[in-house]
């Protein structure tokens, strides 16, 4: 053992002082005097080249401050120049409906006096004919002007576009002013050119966004359009010329509006050099630059440089004292303080932990000072257990003896690096031809001094821990099923190896058609243990290596690789399909669910995950539109149909907003007096460019919105206002149907809806009725019954529309005690072709009168319909027969047919 002498260094009186580590320690020693003084010359120059670079990183940072100040002002100021346009933009777009829709109000004073449009901080507003003569103005003296050679009239004359032209900048008719014109073509009621209007702004007041302090002394502001023209300008706090810049040279304009980086030194006159950034104004062709000269940028770089000196000499001084004080220092100290830190190191890492083993490790030397091995020369308890010996067996063993062949090589090579190095830590799992009694060792090794310290802990419980929760991370709870994150981690790979193998992948959306109802009606265990039945019934039909993970709620992906055509993918869907078609047993009840699958292929539906599962999920809802089809493939015209749908969607919700819808209205004749019994409210969209679109084409998606509920309150405040207005003009007055959505009763909205609507207009109860299917009855039977019954004590009819399509029971027609059964137009579409459709009517009119309901039907297009009808008894009818829906403004010109006497003779006739 080769333990440090801690007495005096020099003791040539004792025979072999002079030991091997002794004549080591003094070989090291002996360059100190040389080693101090380089050490301080090579850490001065360090201080040097560091300053120095720290030098340079400031001025880069400033250069990239710079760039970075330029690229938020530039932002910044794209942002005010949007708003402020945006507000013109609004501003000339009313005016220009203003003055096309206006029959009488046409001098821009009469619109400022009437709507206050006219924002006075605008140099002015013109207005000029076809024959491009300025017939109204704000601006003195330009009243009568002819504009008709200017390019903005030109254009607006050959282009029939609505949409906002920004000029270039032109000299204004006040001195010394420069401006920006705004302008919009003027279209006459019924097509055609009928003239322009024009907003003027200051070209100052575009460029007026920042101050000096913002820009600097050299800083440069432009306002650019997409077309390479100067709109504004300004440098410092000075606004320049649009027309003719001092400043700002050609070729910065012929650079292009978008400029990013250093300028050139053609592009300013001054020769100033500047940090440039350039932002898209928002929604308008225009590029908002902005541009900081190196001179302010850089004028802070100048006392920093000062500072960096004088801590150079500063530092300097000190290495030079210090490599004096350390050579004197030195060789006094040194041998004592090897002693003490050898002894001080090895203990401080033995001692670390007591979960810890840990071993002191001395070298042993061969022929020529090359160690040949290890001795084991200490070490604790815990140590020796990972060996399965006590320490007192372990102490004085060789790293020979205990470890042999590829590990003992292994070892020997880690040594060599911590003699080298000084330090090594490592984890890794033990192999099966190991001592250590551990699956997975964290092992750690400190030189000190000749000898190396070595720690070793068992961290097999927090790596199995480890494993768990990688297990945990990338599995579904419920299902046990993988999870989101392991398909987000798997598919990215299983692509990479499809497109090395030249393979297919399929991509399968599963999405459960009824979860929902069961999760809601029978609650969340019920759910649960539903979609592990789904989940397990889903594995039994997959081959072996299909994988399948839950994508969230009651959605699953299915990924099929190594298939060979699309075939493939529909024998797996159409397999899962029949497999969840079957009921499903849970608390002793059956459910019957179904499902819809979308199917995206690799590489022909995308490349990337994300852009497969999106397609896929696009497919799927297409599957469970297709009521004939539960999988569906994805293609390019089921996402052109969703977008479609998208544009349907926010269309609808601007609809709402601007009021986009009028009523129209069918009225209902009466069979036993030939008279008119009432009107039916029809919602049509009055759409700006595609027209009047049915409510076929967009009831779906304000369901599918929510948007049905403020469709449904304009339509029901537009029923209210008209049955006033034909009170007021003293038309007799019928009752209105109003349909009501299923969400309309769900929100619990209906009953306040007709009350504030009766209230509002001072209507009878008896005026407004309701109309609801049977889908909203079978889907939420409670909340519809309450707000029935509300209905029905404040004296308001109700009918249940389209009767036969649905799925209402007799139990809950006489649950919900409705008035009036409106029989769907497939079954009056039935009378005189067959037999069975006059049996089906019968039998309805029959019920109804057994529950004292009146019988309406629908869809009457012919006479034989008619006289079948009032046979069967039936007692009112709606149709095209009598008559199609019509605007509010022909309602009172409606004369029933003249059929409607004879035939109404014929039926009391019958009645009597």
């Amino acid at each position: 053992m080769n333990n440090c002498d801690k007495g005096a260094f020099f003791q040539p009186w004792k025979p072999g002082w002079l030991t091997r580590d002794k004549r080591r320690f003094v070989r090291r020693q002996a360059a100190s005097l040389v080693v101090w003084p380089v050490v301080s010359l090579a850490l001065g120059v360090l201080l040097w080249v560091v300053l120095f670079s720290m030098l340079d990183a400031d001025r880069q940072r400033m250069e990239d401050d710079a760039l970075r100040q330029a690229t938020l002002l530039s932002a910044t100021y794209a942002q005010q120049i949007g708003r402020n346009v945006a507000q013109l933009d609004q501003l000339t777009s009313v005016l220009k409906s203003v003055w096309e829709n206006a029959e009488s109000m046409r001098t821009l004073e009469e619109i400022q006096k009437k709507t206050g449009f006219i924002d006075n901080t605008i140099l002015g507003i013109s207005v000029a004919d076809t024959d491009g003569i300025v017939t109204s103005t704000t601006i003195p003296g330009a009243l009568g002007r002819s504009v008709s050679d200017r390019d903005d009239f030109r254009f607006h004359q050959s282009h029939p576009t609505p949409s906002l032209r920004i000029g270039p900048p032109l000299k204004s008719l006040l001195p010394e002013t420069e401006i920006v014109v705004l302008s919009r073509r003027l279209d006459h009621p019924r097509g055609g050119f009928a003239g322009v209007i024009w907003a003027s702004i200051d070209a100052a007041f575009l460029a007026d966004f920042t101050n000096k302090s913002s820009l600097g002394a050299t800083g440069v502001l432009a306002l650019v359009g997409q077309d390479g023209v100067l709109r504004a300008a300004k440098l410092g706090g000075t606004v320049e010329s649009a027309l003719r810049p001092k400043v700002i040279q050609p070729d910065f304009l012929r650079a292009g509006p978008w400029i990013q980086g250093v300028s050139h030194a053609s592009w300013f006159a001054d020769g100033i050099r500047r940090y440039l950034a350039s932002e898209q104004v928002p929604g308008y062709p225009l590029v908002a630059v902005v541009g900081l000269g190196a001179e302010d940028v850089f004028r802070p770089l100048q006392e920093i440089e000062a500072n960096y000196r004088r801590i150079g000499a500063a530092g300097t001084a000190v290495f030079i004292l210090f490599a004096i004080a350390a050579t004197v220092m030195s060789l006094r100290l040194a041998w004592r303080k090897h002693c003490e830190e050898t002894i001080r190191s090895t203990y401080r890492i033995a001692t670390e932990g007591a979960k810890e083993g840990f071993f002191m490790w001395s070298p042993i030397y061969g022929k020529g000072d090359s160690i040949v091995d290890y001795e084991m020369v200490d070490c604790n308890e815990r140590g020796a257990s990972f060996y399965g010996l006590t320490r007192k067996d372990l102490i004085g063993s060789r790293l020979r003896q205990l470890y042999s062949g590829p590990l003992l090589q292994e070892l020997l090579g880690v040594v060599t690096n911590v003699v080298e190095h000084g330090f090594h830590e490592e984890e890794y799992k033990t192999r099966s031809d190991t001592k250590l009694d551990a699956t997975w060792i964290n092992r750690r090794f400190v030189r000190a001094g000749e000898n190396i310290a070595v720690t070793i802990r068992d961290i097999g419980e927090r790596k199995q821990l480890e494993q768990e929760k990688s297990v945990l991370a990338e599995q579904d709870t419920l299902t046990a099923l993988p999870n989101r994150h392991w398909l987000s981690r798997y598919l990215p790979l299983a692509l990479e190896r499809a497109g090395r193998e030249g393979r297919f992948l399929a991509t399968l959306f599963v999405d459960l058609d009824k979860f929902k109802i069961v999760n809601d009606s029978w609650g969340h265990s019920t759910g649960d243990q539903l979609l592990q039945a789904v989940a397990h019934r889903m594995q039994t039909v997959l081959r072996p290596d299909d994988r399948i993970a839950r994508f969230g709620g009651d959605e699953f992906i299915v990924l099929l690789e190594n298939i060979e055509r699309e075939a493939n993918a529909a024998e797996v869907a159409q397999r899962i399909v029949d497999a969840l078609a079957q009921p499903f047993h849970i608390h002793r009840q059956e459910f019957l669910i179904g499902t819809s699958i979308g199917i995206s292929l690799y590489p022909r539906d995308g490349q990337e995950a994300e852009t497969l599962i999106r397609n896929a999920d696009i497919a799927m809802y297409n599957a469970k539109a297709d009521i004939g089809m539960r999988y569906h493939f994805f293609s390019d015209a089921l996402f052109a149909r969703l977008q479609r749908r998208w544009e349907t969607e926010r269309e609808l919700a601007r609809a709402t907003e601007n009021d986009e819808f009028i009523v129209h209205y069918q009225p209902r004749v009466s069979l036993r007096n030939g008279t008119l019994a009432g009107l039916e409210a029809l919602v049509r969209w009055q759409h700006p460019v595609r027209g009047i679109v049915y409510p076929g084409d967009f009831i779906p998606a304000a369901e599918s919105t929510g948007l049905i509920l403020r469709l449904g309150e304009i339509v029901m405040d537009k029923v209210g206002a008209q049955l006033a207005q034909w009170r007021a003009e003293g038309m007799p007055l019928v009752p209105v149907s109003v349909n009501i959505s299923g969400k309309q009763f769900n929100d619990g909205s209906v009953t306040g809806l007709v009350e504030r609507c009766l209230q509002q207009y001072g209507l009878p109860a008896s005026t407004i009725e309701v109309e609801l299917t049977e889908s909203t009855m079978a889907t939420n039977a409670q909340q519809v019954a309450h707000e029935l019954a509300a209905l029905r004590a404040m004296g308001v009819s109700v009918h249940l529309d389209d009767f036969g399509t649905g799925y209402s029971s007799l139990a809950m027609l006489h649950s919900l005690d409705v008035d009036v059964l409106k029989v769907d137009r497939a079954f009056t579409s039935r009378l005189g072709r067959a037999e069975e459709g006059e049996v089906l009517f019968r039998a309805i009119i029959s019920m109804a009168k057994a529950l004292e309901m009146k019988v309406i039907a629908e869809g009457v297009e012919s006479d034989g319909q008619l006289r079948i009808l009032q046979q069967l008894g039936c007692e009112e009818v709606q149709g095209y027969l009598m008559s199609a829906p019509l605007p509010a403004s022909e309602v009172r010109a409606f004369q029933v047919p003249v059929f409607g006497q004879a035939e109404a003779a014929r039926a009391s006739a019958c009645d009597h």
